[in-house]
């Protein structure tokens, strides 16, 4: 069968590629001149843009929990070599105070000032415990309907120690993150917060390039995908190339089309949209951030400490209750260098722009509970009208959700066509 993909992130690249071994003709819509969707690696699949800096180091996606079971198995089939990451984060209060991370104490600190900032660390995951004890439990909980902020209802160091790392997950502003749904946000501190962690040697975008080497079907970049039809037949996609593709508009036809780009954009893409389809996808909103790649390190001056963590969250507004975060991408990148590279969220104010190297645009999913309510519905509807659905939104949110939707959907063709061919053969 012919199959269209619009979106080349990694959900629309690995279905492709599972698509593209099960024999099927595939074609890539991407409307960036580059593929891999929030996969940004510095001088593989982007370039500086504010800057000249030659190493590879991540504008994006940046490691892996080791409970990915499904894009461990990926990786496993396309030989990438994965390396354990050691993994910290402090807090940085607006008032001085700081919440050191036992990496951050190694660091930073010898003899007694070490001793008594172990005291502190080991303070403050006691007075945790409850709430650490609580979360292996939470599994038994429904949180459909509910929001992080029902889940969270007493405030605390530790309530926001937890909606820091989901702010750090989804790059969703934390003055929101109370907004997100529990059944999301939930499984994956769950799940995901205090287990071992892994990187991609050479760089996350590589993995795709893995595909890349295997895969033989189509892949248009520069593309702009304006109009979707759907027809008792198939489906007829009109397109407009921009640099290194074909001019003016274009329209091509084919038996099936997986949508793999944020939820907000489908119905802007569909021109006939169903009324179950409007209903499923309108009260999903665009949430467009930006992250920025520096190496600047005078944030952490008014602290008194010369080295952070993996992770350090730093209190940026107390009055409106905003935080930002400092990925240190050093050990994240497994990059040896005196010069300390770091990627930014929400900490604008704090970077001199002389020390920024790279802006980086995202545009992902505003996780709500009105909008997480129809997370089932259009999973179990794939199929419908040759229409599928894949993304991290369809999953936890994160890489994990991403490679999974992508197996399930391949999966779920697979079968179709089975019983097709079998049709087929009956009917002569």
């Amino acid at each position: 069968m012919k199959i269209a993909i619009i979106g080349g992130g990694a959900s629309g690249i690995v279905t492709a590629y599972l698509l593209d071994k099960q024999g099927h003709q595939v074609t890539v819509f991407e409307r960036e001149p580059m593929l891999g969707g929030h996969i940004r690696t510095l001088n593989q699949n982007v370039r500086p843009n504010q800057s000249d800096c030659g190493l590879v180091l991540e504008n994006g996606v940046l490691e892996f929990p080791t409970t990915f079971h499904n894009f461990i198995t990926l990786m496993t089939e396309l030989e990438v070599e994965l390396e354990p990451v050691n993994i910290g984060s402090t807090l940085f209060l607006k008032n001085g105070n700081c919440y050191l991370s036992k990496v951050a104490i190694d660091r930073n600190f010898t003899g007694i000032k070490k001793l008594l900032e172990s005291w502190r660390m080991n303070l403050f995951y006691f007075r945790s415990a409850s709430l650490l004890i609580a979360a292996k439990f939470w599994e038994t909980i429904n949180f459909r309907d509910r929001s992080v902020a029902d889940t969270f209802q007493q405030p605390s160091l530790q309530h926001t120690w937890l909606k820091l790392f989901a702010m750090y997950s989804y790059s969703i502003p934390f003055s929101q993150i109370d907004d997100c749904p529990a059944e999301l946000v939930i499984p994956t501190l769950r799940d995901d917060v205090f287990v071992d962690w892994v990187r991609i040697k050479g760089g996350v975008y590589s993995y795709i390039q893995k595909i890349l080497d295997r895969f033989t079907g189509e892949i248009l970049l520069g593309i702009e995908v304006a109009a979707i039809r759907r027809t008792e037949t198939g489906v007829s996609i009109t397109s407009v190339g921009f640099a290194n593709a074909f001019a003016g508009d274009k329209t091509q036809e084919f038996d099936k089309v997986v949508f793999a780009t944020p939820p907000d954009v489908v119905l802007k893409l569909l021109a006939d949209p169903r009324p179950d389809e409007i209903s499923r996808f309108t009260a999903w909103q665009g949430n467009h951030v930006q992250t920025l790649l520096h190496n600047d390190v005078a944030m952490y001056a008014p602290y008194k400490v010369k080295e952070g963590s993996e992770f350090d969250f730093f209190e940026t507004d107390k009055q409106h209750g905003e935080w930002g975060y400092n990925a240190r991408l050093n050990q994240l990148c497994g990059i040896s260098s005196p010069i300390q590279y770091s990627l930014a969220f929400n900490l604008e104010n704090s970077i001199a722009p002389a020390r920024i190297l790279h802006i980086q645009q995202h545009h992902t999913p505003l996780y709500t509970v009105p909008a997480f309510r129809h997370r089932s519905e259009i999973i179990a509807t794939n199929g419908d009208y040759h229409t599928y659905h894949v993304g991290a939104y369809l999953g936890d949110g994160l890489h994990e959700g991403a490679i999974t939707s992508a197996m399930r959907v391949a999966a779920l063709i697979a079968t179709e066509t089975q019983v097709q061919n079998e049709e087929m053969v009956l009917a002569c």
